[in-house]
């Protein structure tokens, strides 16, 4: 009668074959499994393990007709991701005819001189205007743009719920005391740090008498790192003047 020991793989290499063909075959075992208690209409993709659920494509379960893809995202220890080739994914209402034109996120390349993601708002009606969002990557380094703007071109607003910062923008405030009456008595602003090849200056003086008093402000030698703010008044009381410095 055989022993037990007769009955293993002649090497430890044979085991270890054997045992990973069996660990290949549980796996798919568990995948069929789920793929079995799946939902009828719905497409489950699952990890190696049989067991991770990693996205999911079917009708919603929530009751209201709707559907899509919905994926777990990065996952610890299984990190999952997805790509999509140049194209257009498009967005609407289940409903028939409720908008004339769907919203869209729509990737073109030529994989060589440019990039282009375009974030597309749709329309509501015929006559109504989409917003468009593009984000655009040149060639050879150049600077990326960014276009907020509405379709053909047209206009668009854009509400900043926020601060609204621009490194080709700069502000602030000085103190002026004036070295006599009537004599224009600056001050320089520096550690700019500015975005832009031409820069325009400008200053106002932060006053009640206006013309009367305070006879002029103005702003000179501006750069991207400074500008030299003035100020003119009758009298030797300090003055607060505001700046504001563009660079195009």
């Amino acid at each position: 009668m055989p022993k037990q020991l007769d009955q293993l793989p002649p090497d430890p290499t044979t085991l270890a074959r054997k045992v990973k063909a069996l660990e290949d075959q549980v796996r798919e075992l568990r995948a069929a499994r789920r793929m079995t208690s799946a939902s009828v209409g719905t497409l489950r993709v699952y990890a190696e393990d049989g067991e991770t659920l990693l996205a999911e494509l079917g009708p919603e379960t929530g009751g209201d007709g709707g559907g899509g893809l919905w994926t777990r995202g990065l996952q610890d220890p299984v990190n999952f991701s997805a790509y999509l080739a140049s194209g257009q994914l498009q967005f609407r209402p289940v409903e028939n005819d409720r908008v004339a034109v769907p919203a869209s996120i729509t990737y073109d390349s030529d994989a060589y001189q440019y990039t282009d993601l375009t974030l597309t708002s749709g329309q509501v009606a015929p006559s109504a205007h989409r917003a468009l969002v593009v984000l655009e990557s040149t060639f050879e380094g150049g600077f990326p743009y960014v276009y907020v703007q509405g379709d053909n071109s047209t206009q668009c607003n854009m509400d900043v719920l926020g601060v609204f910062t621009s490194s080709n923008i700069a502000y602030g405030q000085v103190s002026i005391t004036p070295s006599a009456a009537n004599t224009p008595t600056s001050i320089n602003v520096t550690g700019l740090n500015m975005k832009g090849s031409t820069f325009y200056g400008f200053a106002v003086a932060a006053t009640s008498v206006p013309g009367s008093v305070v006879t002029g402000a103005s702003a000179t030698a501006v750069t991207s790192t400074g500008l030299t703010v003035w100020a003119t008044r009758t009298n030797t009381t300090l003055t607060l003047v505001n700046w504001l410095v563009i660079g195009v």
